[in-house]
Parts: C-alpha cells; sequence; structure tokens
C-alpha cells in the first residue's frame, strides 16, 4: 500500500487519535477533564445535557466528571434560572486558572512532536491538517 493512499492515511489518522490521548497523560491535564472544562469557559454555564451532547458522552459520562470536577472545587452546580427542573454547571475562577495552565502544557506537550521536523515539513502537516478539519466541518 501506498504511504500517501487515503487508505493509508486513514490507518495513520486511526492510530494518531489514541497516541494523542495517551499523550496527554493523567492529572489535572486528562483530556475529559480539560474538555469539559473547556467547554463551560467557552460557552458559560450548561446543563449535564447539553454538556453530555457537546461531548458526545453518555449523561452518566458527564455526571461522573461534573462530580470529580465538584470534589474537586472545579464547578459548581446551580439551579437553573427558568427551569426549576434542571441543573447548570459552572466554573469558577479556580478552574479557568486550571484550565489556561492545562492548555498550556498540552500545547507545549504537542508543540514538541514538531521540533525535529522541517518548515516545509511542518507547513505541509499545518495544510494537510487544515484541509481535512474543514472537511470535517
Amino acid at each position: 500500500m501506498k504511504t500517501s493512499s487515503p487508505k493509508h492515511l486513514a490507518q495513520l489518522l486511526d492510530e494518531l487519535a489514541p497516541a494523542l490521548r495517551r499523550l496527554q497523560g493523567a492529572g489535572a491535564a486528562r483530556a475529559p477533564r480539560v474538555v469539559l472544562m473547556a467547554r463551560l469557559s467557552d460557552d458559560g454555564p450548561a446543563t449535564m445535557r447539553d454538556l453530555a451532547r457537546a461531548l458526545h458522552v453518555s449523561p452518566q459520562a458527564v455526571t461522573g466528571l461534573v462530580d470529580v470536577l465538584e470534589a474537586d472545587g472545579l464547578v459548581t452546580r446551580e439551579r437553573h434560572p427558568t427551569d426549576r427542573r434542571k441543573t447548570l454547571i459552572r466554573l469558577n475562577d479556580h478552574a479557568a486558572e486550571q484550565l489556561r495552565d492545562a492548555r498550556a502544557q498540552r500545547t507545549q506537550t504537542l508543540a514538541a512532536l514538531f521540533d525535529d521536523l522541517s518548515k516545509s515539513d511542518r507547513a505541509a502537516f499545518a495544510k494537510v491538517c487544515r484541509a481535512v478539519l474543514d472537511k470535517l466541518g
């Protein structure tokens, strides 16, 4: 199989995704935790159902994450202002600081992957990534 064939590139993407998740490691920079905090930071308070939809996970998975984040003092639960049946999850200031640190750490870790690549290889990679992201919408 040619290394540039669409099938080979698809296989590489299948290998890349879990490798990137492993690279993210443990602790405060764990992927699901950071993704949930980023969603709240970028879009504001949200219900559990909205978070589950946005993160493409089950409501039970979001509940577990929110429980941990709440125990760590990073989010609060509050009544929805117009629907008493719903609870909003809100990021607090301490979480915003942790999120900035986690994003910076992740960017530094990912950037190190490209240290040994030439400028032209990095440019080609960026071009391909942008094209794929554009196709994904």
